[in-house]
């Protein structure tokens, strides 16, 4: 009886036992789980920065590679500008100077814009420098500065399809939009200094000096 007694008593415990080890893993397991959704929910709303080195949109002198060799003027005497591209976001080209002798002319420096990043690029504004007009010797810079009034900056991009004419000049052109630039490509751009017909004539020769001119691009087209 007592050998009987012992049993009962043992597979009783024997259960209580069981019972409290299911009992617990039970509980760890929800434990688990409740901390695994925690951490999908968490990684739901992470967001992905690209890295700033991956965006790159440069001025070239080729249409082919990167190279930042001179860029001479075409139909009138002038500097030959120079290209920065030292932020790859906002490429930069400087030096632009022409001479001119009167209306109905103008200096063009043809480039390229290329993107060697990883994402597609979007042009979204166009800074113009400051504009200055000098007389040579034997000129009147009065009557120059009459004439300077007539001069304007004209930027061509993309087959024309990005020209803005700017006659008295204005210094940045923001909210550009419908202009992207697919990765690894190169397209063909121009900035002419242009006097136009219409202007005062001066009664001899004069430069015109225009300041950087800078792209910038974004990674979006809104």
């Amino acid at each position: 009886m007592n050998s009987k007694r012992t049993r009962k008593r043992y597979n009783k415990n024997s259960k209580i036992i069981i019972i409290i080890v299911l009992t617990i893993g039970v509980i760890g397991l929800s434990i688990g789980f409740a901390a695994f959704s925690k951490n999908l929910d968490i990684n739901s709303t992470a967001t992905v920065t690209p890295d700033p080195s991956d965006f790159k949109v440069l001025f070239s002198s080729s249409n082919t590679t990167v190279e930042t060799n001179p860029i001479n003027p075409l139909y009138v005497q002038g500097t030959a500008a120079t290209i920065n591209n030292s932020d790859p976001a906002h490429p930069t080209i400087s030096n632009l100077k022409a001479t001119f002798t009167g209306p109905g002319k103008g200096a063009e420096w043809w480039f390229y814009v290329t993107n060697q990043g990883k994402y597609t690029a979007y042009l979204k504004k166009i800074e113009f420098g400051d504009k200055k007009c000098t007389a040579k010797e034997g000129t009147s810079q009065e009557l120059v500065n009459k004439a300077c009034e007539g001069i304007g900056v004209r930027i061509y991009y993309d087959d024309d399809a990005g020209s803005w004419d700017i006659p008295n000049l204005t210094t940045t052109k923001e909210n550009i939009t419908n202009h992207p630039l697919e990765k690894g490509t190169f397209k063909q751009a121009a900035i002419q200094i242009g006097y136009f017909s219409e202007a005062t004539l001066a009664d001899g020769d004069f430069d015109v000096t225009f300041g950087d001119i800078t792209l910038t691009y974004s990674t979006t087209d809104s």
